[in-house]
This record gives C-alpha cells, sequence and structure tokens, in this order.
C-alpha cells in the first residue's frame, strides 16, 4: 500500500523506500546515488554566499540562486556546479515549493522540463534546485544556448518591454529553428502552460533555444526545456498583468485586441488561435492543440499541486487559478 509522496518527484512512494521523504529512485535519478542531500546552514546564510545577489521588481530579480556542486552529501558554492539553487525570498512565501510543483506540472503536461527538486538547508526550509541541461557527454560538452533576448536583438534590460510581443519575439525564435513547424508546437505551448499558471514572468530571457556540439550550422535545433517556470499569482503585488509582454502584435503597433479580447478583457482562445497561424500552424492543427492541451493541463493540475509541498492555501490558489484560466480558453471566438 502506498503510504505517502515522494517531495522530490511528487510520486507515490511506498514509507519502506523513502530516505528524509524522498524516494530512492528519485535521489539516484536526480543526484547519481540513493543518499540523502542538504545544503549547509540556512537560507539567511546561503545570501553571503552569493556573488551576484540582485534586487528587482519582477519575481525573478529579486531570487538569489547559484551553481553548486555536491560533496559528501552537501552542496557547496561551485562557479561551474551541475546543479543550480534557489532559495525562497522572504517576501515570496513558499516561492520554492511553487516552482517545484508548476515545474513538476510542466513535466506532467508533457512539455520538455529541466529536472528539478527540492532540498532542505540544515534547519529544514526547502530550496529549489534544478539539474543543469546544458550539460552533456558526461559534463565533456556543453550545448550553444541563446536566449531569447540575444536571439532578438532586445538588450536584456528590455527583455519584458511594453513594446514587444510574443508574437513578433516568438517568430523570431521559431525561424532560427531548423524544424520550424516543430519549435512553433513547443512555443505556443509554453506559452499556453505559462499563461493558465499564471507566470506573468515570461520574459525573453526565460526562452532559450539551443544548439548541438555535433550542428556547424548558425541554425538552431530548438528550444531548450522549460525552466524558471512559477506561478506569480499567489503573490498580489506582483501580479498587475497577466503576461509580461503582449501577446500579439496588433496590441503593441495598433493598440488593436482581438475581438474575443475586447469582450472578455482577459485572453481567451481566439487569441491564442491567433498567435498559432501566425507561428505557421494550421487552423484545424491550432484548434485541436490548443484545446486538447488545456484539458491536458486541467486534468492534471490537481493531482500534481495536492502531492506538492506547498501550503493548503496556496494549493487551493493555484488550483483556482488553474481552473478559471482553463475555463476562460474555453470561451467561444467573437464573431
Amino acid at each position: 500500500m502506498v503510504d505517502t509522496f515522494c517531495k522530490g518527484s511528487l510520486k507515490p512512494v511506498k514509507e519502506s523506500n523513502l530516505i528524509n521523504g524522498y524516494s530512492k529512485s528519485h535521489l539516484k535519478s536526480f543526484y547519481g546515488k540513493t543518499d540523502s542531500v542538504y545544503i549547509k546552514g540556512t537560507a539567511n546564510e546561503f545570501d553571503a554566499l552569493v556573488m551576484d545577489h540582485t534586487t528587482g521588481t519582477s519575481i525573478s530579480g529579486v531570487q538569489r540562486k547559484m551553481f553548486m556542486h555536491i560533496e559528501n552529501g552537501v552542496l557547496m558554492p561551485s562557479n561551474n556546479g551541475e546543479y543550480i539553487v534557489k532559495p525562497t525570498p522572504e517576501r515570496f512565501r513558499s516561492l520554492s515549493e511553487n516552482e517545484h510543483a508548476i515545474m513538476k506540472l510542466s513535466e506532467a503536461v508533457g512539455l520538455k522540463t529541466a529536472q528539478c527538486s527540492v532540498i532542505p538547508f540544515e534547519d529544514g526550509e526547502l530550496a529549489y534546485i534544478t539539474k543543469r541541461f546544458d550539460l552533456i557527454s558526461n559534463f565533456k560538452e556543453r550545448l550553444f544556448i541563446e536566449d531569447g533576448a540575444s536571439i532578438c536583438n532586445v538588450a536584456p534590460r528590455h527583455k519584458d518591454s511594453d513594446s514587444l510581443s510574443y508574437e513578433s519575439t516568438l517568430k523570431q525564435m521559431v525561424d532560427s529553428c531548423a524544424g520550424a513547424q516543430a519549435a512553433a508546437l513547443v512555443a505556443l505551448r509554453m506559452l499556453i502552460f505559462g499563461y493558465v499558471v499564471g507566470n506573468n514572468d515570461m520574459h525573453l530571457k526565460n526562452f532559450s533555444l539551443y544548439r548541438n556540439p555535433t550542428n556547424k550550422t548558425v541554425t538552431f535545433d530548438g528550444f531548450t526545456p522549460v525552466y524558471d517556470m512559477l506561478s506569480v499569482a499567489p503573490y498580489k503585488e506582483y501580479f498587475g498583468t497577466e503576461l509580461s509582454l503582449s501577446l500579439l502584435k496588433s496590441e503593441v503597433e495598433e493598440a488593436r485586441f482581438s475581438m474575443s479580447y475586447d469582450t472578455y478583457g482577459y485572453y481567451t482562445f481566439e487569441d491564442f488561435y491567433l498567435l498559432a497561424q501566425s507561428l505557421g500552424i494550421a487552423a484545424e492543427a491550432a484548434t485541436k492543440l490548443i484545446a486538447s492541451f488545456v484539458t491536458v493541463i486541467n486534468k492534471k493540475a490537481r493531482p500534481v499541486l495536492i502531492n506538492s509541498n506547498l501550503p493548503e492555501d496556496l494549493k487551493q490558489c493555484l488550483l483556482e487559478r488553474i481552473a478559471s484560466k482553463c475555463s476562460a480558453m474555453g470561451r467561444a471566438i467573437i464573431t
């Protein structure tokens, strides 16, 4: 009989297969061994180790993060470590658990997603941890990765500028990929997912393309796995807008929204359908993709979030957000 859930994978596991709350299989796949791992000290002490600690007005601007590697079961600072660790900022309750839950949901709905988990400090507080996906061939080679800001020739400080739209920038990224149609499908699903879960911090540096070492052309092989995906919905001070950029270029260039947006006052199926067509996805395929993907998100959200490490009130907040936006995505096109 299943007794509980693994803190890292959020999957059911027998009590006998747990080590300090984590399943042996999760520890093995994430750390390469079945021993428990922790971070020395506390989250507050972590700040003193971070050399590039910055502050800002977005969620990403206040998150401290650092490369780390394992030494005798303890995560230690490293200039080029295999892991990236982000503790919860003081003003954002359970942000580590939030990002972990949303990333596991991303994985559950079929998006290619960076491996992640949560890891305790010595006092038991959890930090978010992700495994780098650019290191390949047993860390002897690295993928070439370029973020959306660079690809679109946008200065990092303008990564979420009001003058930008996802339609224009994602089209540039998709056009940079050899399999443009496949890349378009990935881009659309990533953006729909971010909108539904309440990630209004999806700026251009949170999208990246990769090129394998064997690829000697200037064309990219596709989008990297999903990373830096969380829900800002519980943090009302930072949730003034639904998305980091305008969705369609007509909103920026002509101050013109879709008829559905003018009617409902928020993005619905029509807006993402128009985006899909701009990205080169055929009408019938776009209709099926959007409808089926939203259905999957709605179906997978509850089991993932209920099993997550989030406190109950935040679980309910995220479930309500997702249910609301899945319903919104089913609104009929206004003609």
